[in-house]
């Protein structure tokens, strides 16, 4: 009989509700004793029956208990994000998530927040509308904000791409990299951005948009099935992380609790239990009727970004990340390839971004949404 409740992984709890799996499972092996081998044929036909019905009310809960409890996207990488209510969704993820970098003008790579911690300070705007796919008026613009600096207004209305690459006319072409994972182009966004952006960094920077229509060849999101594109993000679509994770991590820091814009993540979940989100395969997320469908990439490892104070940004702590090794480095996360890397959050990629939906307003997600797992490892 323990075998039986070992297969089903079965709750002790189970047994004491009238009619649980364990009530069930006892009358069945008490109809078995006196059945000889066609009481076990019983059995074994009941038992499987009631598995199936016991993993169906499974998912069944999952849907009604998870819910999305808050978005964010990141305009500008690696910068501050903007959490909204509604996000919609386009070919490469979020609307406007990651759309933008600052790369170094005489290189082409990515300055990032390992390099330039004050990045941390910077924050975005968009108007929520823009956010939600909704049409906007030709004068709508991009603001940036940071200290001591006067906000940057960026047209939303993409300029023209030329051909002259590398004048650092608004429109040129830029060849930028991204760490050790992209090589492709971007556009630039002008002389007054570049101004703007060496100022504040006191590096020689260039402001540059990503633009399908700019890139040689699309960029292929890291490990997901062919066809999934992404913007300036280092690997995936999307970047799923729950409350409970969080929670697990800062039984470690109760003296200093680490905030969740340390890692960055596009959708925070309310409901599983810590790093349940490693094991998600495939879910399904519904707003106003609508049901998008996700697919499991890989897992999120941690670069240098978590330890950064968000609010007050030096290269100087090496926490939380050299605690969480202890507990999150590829020894303990399912598909963890990187030995020397603590793991947190997992990428996701949406089935609509492969559509060719000609609708004028894209799909959104919405905080409160739903969230149903489908299938776990």
């Amino acid at each position: 009989m323990i075998c039986v409740f070992n297969c089903l992984d079965l709750h002790e709890g189970d047994c004491n509700r009238t009619g649980g799996p364990f009530a069930r499972i006892l009358r069945i092996l008490k109809l078995s004793t006196s059945g000889g081998l066609y009481g076990l044929v019983a059995v074994c036909r009941s038992l499987s029956l009631l598995s199936l019905e016991f993993f169906a009310g499974a998912r069944t809960m999952a849907a009604t208990q998870y819910s999305v409890a808050e978005i964010v996207v990141y305009p500008v990488k690696a910068c501050k994000g903007i959490s909204v209510s509604s996000a919609g969704i386009s070919s490469t993820g979020f609307l406007y998530d990651r759309q933008w970098m600052v790369v170094n003008a005489d290189t082409g790579r990515l300055i990032a927040m390992a390099r330039a911690p004050t990045l941390a300070l910077v924050q975005p705007f968009l108007p929520a509308a823009a956010l939600r796919g909704e049409r906007m008026p030709d004068d709508a613009v991009l603001e940036i904000n940071a200290p001591d600096m006067k906000p940057l207004k960026v047209p939303l209305k993409r300029s023209a791409v030329t051909k002259n690459a590398g004048s650092g006319k608004r429109g040129s072409v830029v060849d930028v990299t991204i760490f050790h994972v992209y090589s492709g182009q971007g556009v630039d966004e002008g002389p007054e951005a570049a101004a703007w952006w060496t100022r504040y960094l006191d590096i020689p920077a260039r402001f540059v948009r990503f633009d399908p229509g700019a890139l040689q060849e699309p960029r292929q999101a890291e490990l997901a099935p062919n066809g999934y594109t992404t913007g300036f993000v280092n690997t995936g679509q999307f970047l799923f992380a729950s409350e409970a994770s969080l929670d697990k991590v800062n039984t470690y820091f109760p003296d200093a609790p680490v905030q969740m814009n340390r890692f960055r993540p596009n959708v925070v979940v309310r409901g599983p239990s810590s790093f349940e989100e490693d094991k998600w395969r495939k879910f399904t997320i519904t707003h106003k009727g609508t049901t998008l469908n996700f697919i499991y990439v890989m897992p999120r490892g941690l670069c240098k970004v978590p330890t950064i104070n968000m609010e007050k940004p030096d290269l100087e702590s090496e926490e939380p990340v050299k605690t969480m090794f202890s507990f999150r480095s590829a020894h303990h996360v399912e598909n963890a390839t990187n030995t020397k890397k603590a793991y947190f959050g997992t990428y996701f990629v949406c089935d609509f971004t492969l559509s060719n939906s000609t609708s004028k307003v894209p799909p959104t997600m919405g905080v409160g949404d739903s969230l149903n797992v489908l299938t776990m490892s």
